[in-house]
């Protein structure tokens, strides 16, 4: 379990990403903590979350959270997020900043092909990652904004040139919107709908939508590490009871918990043959501020909002006192995390009464209000973010849509989003893309904000200065109210003491997703 008295926890990035300069080469994490017996590479290991994704084209990812999951396994990239947060070796071995950390020299592996037995080398990255930043083949296009340009430098090294220095780049580079595709395959008409395109551990066997995907083992894969079962299936379960039952009948190996079910969890965990595993605290829930919206152009009126809010009674109502109260957008033991502002927004509705008036707001002050349909804790914390809205004066429509679309009807204009905000392996890059990306702020932030945060992206920097950067980017946002703010929850995992590796899942640590690479199961 994390312990919330412990020091300061510092997200590490691989070793080049601190200096300018610096090459990086490490290992990659096998996480077989737990277990006793061998692994069992003739087994499935069957894992349940919440939603499945409609797209498996991860160039046209429409939720990252959703589709991370279910594309790891099929897609490499040149780097990942390991267990730590480590930014670690992939198709790249290692990387090199330049000295003004606007380039990045990736390296590449010599033993990595795609599934239909094409080598991925450093063409191929290059065709790929172009298929990716083209706004006309992909969706995700913005998010390598600050890439001016991908090149071969020979047939084994890929140079990634950036329009400002960008020690965020390796981090953006795991993700699954920079997936390598195969895009010869895809020029010579492979439907990347029905079957897949990629050089990861496991290939797609079975896709059925909105349910599950099966998986099965691609040999010759150059990291067996990452590819202990035989097969793996990941399910989609969006009621809480049923994924909870699943797992209790053993229909499932392991299942992400939300927290809400914290105390049921327990009770089914405190029995032999299951574990329960508390990633640490860095996500969290807000209420997501369209700052353009009219009415909440001034400061003083999202700030009332803020202390309109019972966060400890939320806390402790609907999620099993397992979302620590937030006041800032990054959470205690978060490098750049204001102590100063930690409670900074107290539950007051006579001030926040007071501000409302102070800053001239209308009576009839009305938001539309987002939530994710059918997902908990969301809904039932929208309830109560609506009554205590109403208390001062405030009328919060609640409007349910799904997952998949949620974040697209935002991004539209004049809505307010209750979700989790992800966060990244870099607390300067959660920062910019939570505020700084239009899909996930529609109205930009200060000219302030945005300064702050970009200059602790520079490599060159010292640990010092970069975190007094980010503390005072944090501190605007807070003094700001750039969100509702609510609470942080750890990822938590409950699984079969039979399985490997998911107390050591890449992702976990800074977000909700994980990534079954280097999970499986023992013969015992």
């Amino acid at each position: 379990m994390f312990d919330r008295s412990s020091r300061r926890r510092r997200y590490p990035v691989a070793v080049a990403v601190l200096a300018a300069g610096v090459v990086v080469s490490c290992g990659t994490a096998t996480g077989e903590h737990g277990a006793q017996g061998e692994v069992d590479r003739t087994a499935t290991l069957r894992v349940a979350g919440n939603v499945v994704p409609n797209n498996l084209d991860p160039h046209q990812s429409g939720n990252y959270q959703i589709d991370f999951p279910f594309l790891s396994p099929v897609y490499d990239r040149l780097t990942q997020a390991v267990s730590g947060p480590t930014i670690a070796p992939m198709v790249a071995e290692s990387w090199t900043f330049a000295d003004d950390g606007r380039s990045v020299d990736f390296t590449l592996r010599n033993d990595v092909t795609f599934h239909d037995g094409t080598p991925v080398d450093a063409q191929a990255v290059v065709a790929s990652l172009a298929r990716a930043r083209d706004p006309q083949k992909s969706k995700v296009a913005g998010r390598f904004d600050m890439v001016t340009g991908v090149d071969a430098v020979d047939g084994n090294r890929v140079r990634i040139s950036t329009s400002r220095p960008a020690l965020d780049l390796p981090a953006v580079l795991s993700t699954t919107e920079a997936a390598i595709v195969n895009v010869k395959a895809l020029d010579a008409g492979l439907d990347i709908g029905r079957t897949d395109a990629g050089s990861g551990p496991y290939r797609f066997d079975q896709v059925r939508p909105g349910d599950r995907v099966t998986y099965v083992r691609y040999d010759g894969y150059w990291d067996p590490d990452a590819q202990k079962p035989q097969r793996l299936e990941l399910i989609g379960m969006a009621d809480d009871n049923s994924r909870l039952n699943a797992f209790r009948s053993g229909q499932v190996d392991a299942i992400k918990v939300d927290p809400d079910q914290y105390d049921e969890i327990r009770a089914v965990t405190g029995g032999s043959g299951f574990e329960v595993h508390e990633y640490p605290t860095v996500q969290s829930y807000a209420v997501q501020l369209d700052i353009g919206t009219p009415g909440l152009e001034n400061a003083k009126v999202r700030q009332a909002l803020n202390y309109a809010i019972d966060r400890e009674g939320i806390n402790s109502a609907l999620l099993n006192g397992k979302c620590a109260p937030l006041s800032q957008p990054l959470p205690e033991g978060v490098d750049g995390h204001d102590d100063s502002r930690t409670a900074l927004y107290t539950h007051d509705p006579v001030k926040a009464k007071a501000l409302l008036k102070e800053a001239g707001a209308p009576d009839n002050l009305s938001l539309r209000v987002i939530y994710v349909a059918g997902a908990s804790p969301q809904q039932e914390m929208a309830t109560s973010v609506q009554a205590q809205l109403r208390d001062i004066g405030v009328d919060a429509q609640l409007l349910p849509i799904p997952a998949v679309d949620a974040q697209s009807t935002f991004r539209q204009g004049d809505y307010e989003l209750l979700n989790s905000r992800l966060a990244y392996p870099i607390p300067g890059q959660s920062l910019l893309l939570n505020y700084m990306a239009d899909y996930r702020f529609p109205s930009p932030p200060s000219a302030q904000f945005s300064e702050t945060v970009l200059q602790s992206l520079d490599p060159r920097l010292d640990d010092g200065e970069r975190t007094e950067l980010l503390r005072r980017a944090s501190g605007i946002a807070a003094d700001d109210a750039y969100d509702v703010f609510i609470c942080g929850v750890p990822t938590i995992v409950a699984y079969s003491s039979s399985t490997v590796g998911m107390d050591t899942l890449g992702q976990a640590d800074f977000t909700s997703i994980f990534d079954v690479r280097y999970a499986g199961k023992t013969t015992k």
